[in-house]
């Protein structure tokens, strides 16, 4: 159990980084749209503001681009030690059970990866497309640059939207996960 656990809470913080990718997205977006309303007046203060934030999505999806690696070799090392550990239960019933309840997991897991590569190409073609438009907008932060970019702005946020649609069925499987490898415990006062 206290392999799951580790493993548990390595996806649980896996979980947490995509959480703050999602609020990181929201920050982005919502320093596009200041740098649209304020084109005409001076967009620098939002532009900063939208300068700070693509580092930071990016920085946050490395670090769970990292976790998702390291919950793979737990998740491995979980089901090998899970295998060493079947092979000393003499009592057939109680090997089938564990079995099938490993089996299970297995599935599980697999199915993390599944719903995951679909989300970071998502992510990954998104954060392209805002990086370049992070570029154009460096380049030309004047209200005829930014009235030219509405359109790209616009579809960018709609991709972010998506994005976000797409964590948060992530972050509802990582729940599960977590809830069916870790133990109840008690609520902490």
């Amino acid at each position: 159990y206290k392999l799951a656990d580790k493993t548990g809470a390595s996806i649980a913080e896996f979980r947490d980084e995509i959480v703050t990718i999602k609020k990181e997205v929201d920050a982005t977006m919502a320093a596009l749209d200041k740098i649209v309303t304020t084109a005409a007046t001076d967009p620098r203060k939002a532009f900063k503001d939208f300068d700070k934030a693509v580092p930071r999505i990016d920085n946050a999806a490395k670090k769970a681009r990292k976790r998702g690696e390291e919950i793979k070799a737990r998740g491995q090392a979980y089901f090998k030690s899970w295998d060493k550990e079947l092979a000393g239960v003499n009592n057939a019933e109680i090997r089938q059970l564990a079995e099938q309840r490993k089996a299970k997991l297995e599935q599980t897991f697999a199915g993390i990866r599944t719903s995951m590569e679909p989300v970071r190409d998502q992510f990954n073609t998104w954060l392209a497309d805002l990086k370049d438009l992070h570029k154009y907008l460096n380049n030309d932060l004047t209200i005829g640059g930014i009235d030219a970019a509405k359109d790209l702005i616009a579809k960018t946020k709609n991709e972010g939207r998506d994005v976000q649609e797409s964590m948060d069925k992530v972050i509802a499987e990582l729940n599960t996960i977590v809830a069916t490898l870790t133990p109840a415990q008690k609520a902490k006062k």
